[in-house]
């Protein structure tokens, strides 16, 4: 179960006072999945130093996640905004038990009229940390395995979205794309060791599939389900090589670290600012392709100055 530590309130500068209102009828916005989305300020030391999609969004006035509390509303909602019901470590059954019921109330009584669903990752990474683990690497068994891992997201991401299409006749969502684990810094390390090759490049082609499977789901349902594709984003990013320039700066793409000009922070598994502003760009141009939401994108100059600005003393204030 995560700890949160208690901040400060929303501070404005520049770039966040760039008040590009939703229209379009967007509304307010819930939220399920894992430490992708859930609030980045709670999560010291590595993510702290940064800030998420759900974040950068508010605070640029983008997108409506609720009320922003301090004080836990008890599990498993905790602190932060009303609507974010994602949970830092949550698999995809993680988020359709403890996530959905109470994201589906708020569905259902129209608070909620645009919902997010970014699920399924942990899945993978789970399996291939217990799998090294348990020292069976290079075993049949642990690449057969994913097999079940894939059926098991595939079912928790379908039931989700029924789900919600089902609280209420208005409720419009916005599905996520997964991108592939074996981009981490903290799963490459595995890239020359041949044992680990099978089940690498077997989970690369399971999350793929998955991914097949998210934008069916979307594609039979074209006026209440948006793809944000979030796996082609990244893969285009970070096919640039060790660095990439974004927003007129140098961005590192492979070394984790906690500056501004990293595009993971330190642990090897989450995205700095830069990475999240990118998500950020991704759901507005899903809404905007698919439900006409006129929200204004983020420049890679934008992302790049809230990248900096979150690292000074004024910027750790923001949500």
């Amino acid at each position: 179960m995560k700890s949160r530590r208690a901040g400060y309130r929303p501070a404005s500068c520049e770039v966040l006072e760039d008040r590009a209102v939703p229209s379009g009828g967007l509304g307010p916005i819930g939220a399920l999945g894992d430490s992708y989305t859930d609030e980045y300020r709670f999560y010291p030391p590595d993510r702290s130093s940064a800030r998420n999609w759900v974040e950068i969004l508010s605070a640029t006035h983008r997108a409506n996640f609720g009320p922003f509390s301090l004080k836990s509303r008890g599990e498993p909602r905790d602190q932060g905004f009303a609507f974010n019901w994602a949970r830092s470590d949550s698999t995809s059954s993680d988020a359709f038990v403890n996530q959905l019921p109470g994201l589906s109330r708020q569905v259902a009584r129209g608070q909620v009229k645009t919902a997010w669903i970014f699920t399924g990752g942990n899945d993978f990474l789970f399996y291939l940390e217990g799998v090294v683990q348990s020292g069976q690497l290079g075993s049949a068994a642990s690449v057969a395995g994913l097999d079940t891992v894939s059926l098991n997201a595939e079912e928790n991401f379908t039931a989700t979205v029924n789900t919600l299409l089902a609280a209420n006749p208005n409720v419009r969502l916005v599905v996520a794309t997964v991108p592939d684990v074996n981009l981490l810094p903290i799963v490459r390390q595995f890239d020359g060791v041949p044992a680990a090759q099978p089940l690498l490049s077997t989970a690369s082609a399971a999350i793929g599939q998955y991914d097949e499977f998210i934008r069916g789901i979307a594609h039979s349902h074209p006026s209440r389900i948006a793809v944000a594709d979030i796996q082609q984003a990244s893969a285009q990013i970070l096919a640039a090589g060790p660095t990439a320039t974004f927003g007129g700066t140098s961005v590192n793409l492979v070394t984790p670290g906690d500056n501004y000009h990293d595009f993971f922070v330190a642990d090897g598994i989450h995205v700095g600012t830069i990475g999240q502003g990118i998500i950020a760009d991704t759901f507005i141009q899903a809404v905007d392709t698919t439900f006409g939401a006129h929200i204004r994108p983020l420049s890679p100059a934008q992302i790049v100055h809230i990248a900096r600005y979150v690292q000074t003393p004024a910027g750790r204030r923001l949500p």
